[in-house]
């Protein structure tokens, strides 16, 4: 995708590379885009960590295989409350569509109160290792993440990111 104030080259790289790890593990891969705002002024990334943490706990219970996620901070200057962009990757012989994993992220920010997820129009996708037409379409889906607006308002020391540490 192409941005105004230009992506963020890591970023980029970093959810390809999530991918690719997911791609040398499984033949297809599902990948699962959404977004969380914060109803609480925060100044860490506490709750989206908590988010994943227990995400990543159902999705071993529920589809039993790994997950790798990237998720990105955003935070604009005339709003005290950030939001964030994250991408879910899972075997894709074991997830293909994004209801089940919206209802398992649902509950999860019921839980943990102040966390409101919003799902973007097809926010789900089917990637097949040896095609390029379906890797290249969930790489500009997920470019959006990397965008450069928005990023960099933020406490000292705080993360505009963070991908899972897959080693497949």
């Amino acid at each position: 995708m192409h941005f105004k104030q230009g992506a963020n080259d890591t970023i980029t790289e970093k959810g390809c590379n999530q991918l690719n790890q997911m791609l040398s593990k499984y033949s297809k891969v599902f990948v699962s885009r959404f977004d969380v705002r914060i109803c609480l002024e925060i100044k860490n990334n506490e709750l989206i960590s908590k988010l994943i943490k227990k995400l990543r706990s159902q999705v071993k219970t529920k589809y039993r295989c790994l997950m790798g996620f990237i998720w990105v901070r955003e935070q604009t200057d005339s709003c005290e409350t950030p939001h964030y962009h994250c991408a879910i990757f899972l075997n894709g012989h074991k997830a293909w569509k994004p209801f089940g994993l919206g209802e398992i992220i649902d509950r999860i920010c019921d839980s943990l109160l102040y966390l409101s997820p919003f799902y973007p129009k097809n926010n789900g996708y089917m990637v097949k290792r040896n095609n390029s037409k379906s890797i290249q379409r969930v790489i500009y889906r997920i470019s959006y993440l990397a965008k450069n607006e928005s990023k960099g308002n933020k406490p000292a020391g705080i993360s505009d990111y963070q991908t899972s540490r897959l080693k497949v």
